[in-house]
């Protein structure tokens, strides 16, 4: 029904996803990392920050707001950045010592544009960040001028040991009313020092999400709506690993995709879709609006440069509507072919609970 992907991800089928490591002695490596031809060294001693810390919290969370007032530059791009990843250094190595102990002590690494949390062993951490830098000028390339430059500190990474670790970590950043969320293996946090986190599994597992939530990462500074952070987000990650979108990766069978999507959405559920909430449900909901993303999306990039003008302008308080004359037609008609003729247009006055920008990733196994 929606045909190939094209536009904007077709570039992404074509590479491979870690072929292209850094070469050593590129800008941003230490000496110790290009002395033993490595894109990562141990994290060397910070400049002195002051660091503000909230005290409610089980683990060491930073106050950026009053650290960036304390100090962070506001003119020199270059400057603010040297700043920002010397604190984010001070924050994981106090995280590190607060976390609860592992098999392997946690550490933090440092490659051209990644501070990396873990308790991997040197060879893993090796893997893993050189995939980093090699998934990150991978998408880089293809988002083009939709992509933010760094300015506000290298990209951090926490990989935590163990899911109880990582639950423990993110719930930091839910609400305070204890509701009930959605399972996930990784997670975008755009709170203060954008960073992301996941926890520990084999590489075929984690490269996945790491595309995933850095596609997030990179498009931060857009206020785009959910479903299009996600549609751009899943997209990309089936670029690099198009065998996650092969059905035996699915929690539902292809077949049975189509029948689940008519049964769900209506009049009431599809506002949830565009104001964002329904990829916060526990049920179905959470599963199905990933799926809707990844094809609206998909379908929209084939026409390339539309799609890129839409992407810059959208907006998640209006769920995009604001933007469509970049595309030449209404949102709502990218449901028809799907699920028929329907009251499927964005309504933002009817939503009460606001707005979610994206930044989830819905928990599978690989």
């Amino acid at each position: 029904m929606w045909g190939k992907v094209g536009g904007l991800f077709a570039g992404l089928f074509a590479g491979r996803s870690g072929s292209a490591s850094r070469r050593a002695g590129a800008p941003g490596e230490s000496a110790g990392a290009k002395a033993a031809g490595r894109v990562w060294a141990p994290l060397e001693a910070q400049p002195e920050v002051d660091m503000v810390w909230f005290d409610d919290t089980r683990l060491p969370i930073p106050d950026w707001a009053s650290i960036d007032a304390g100090g962070a530059p506001t003119d020199d791009a270059e400057t603010r950045d040297a700043f920002r990843t010397a604190a984010a250094g001070h924050w994981l190595q106090a995280l590190a010592a607060a976390l609860p102990e592992a098999e392997r002590p946690y550490r933090v690494h440092a490659s051209a544009d990644f501070l990396l949390l873990s308790a991997l062993g040197d060879r893993e951490v090796e893997l893993l960040l050189q995939f980093c830098q090699a998934a990150r000028r991978r998408i880089l390339r293809q988002l083009g001028d939709a992509a933010t430059a760094r300015s506000s500190g290298r990209h951090v990474l926490l990989l935590f040991a163990d899911e109880d670790s990582y639950y423990g970590y993110v719930s930091h950043f839910y609400p305070d009313d204890s509701g009930e969320y959605a399972r996930s293996s990784g997670m975008f946090i755009h709170d203060g020092y954008g960073h992301f986190a996941l926890f520990e599994g084999d590489m075929e597992a984690m490269q996945p999400t790491i595309v995933h939530e850095l596609t997030h990462c990179l498009l931060a500074h857009l206020p785009i709506p959910a479903w299009l952070n996600e549609g751009m987000a899943v997209n990309t990650e089936h670029g690099f690993f198009p065998w996650l979108a092969h059905p035996g990766h699915l929690l539902y069978h292809p077949e049975e995709l189509p029948r689940k999507h008519l049964a769900f959405w209506n009049a009431q559920t599809v506002q949830e879709f565009w104001s964002g909430k329904s990829f916060l449900r526990t049920d179905d909901g959470n599963e199905l609006s990933y799926d809707l993303a990844k094809r609206l999306v998909a379908r929209l990039a084939r026409a390339d440069a539309p799609f890129r003008s839409f992407l810059r302008e959208a907006d998640r308080r209006d769920g995009g509507i604001g933007a469509e004359a970049a595309l030449g037609l209404p949102l709502e008609s990218l449901l028809v072919p799907m699920l028929g003729e329907g009251d499927w247009r964005p309504r933002p006055e009817l939503w009460r609970d606001g707005t979610e920008g994206g930044h989830f990733r819905p928990f599978r196994t690989v």
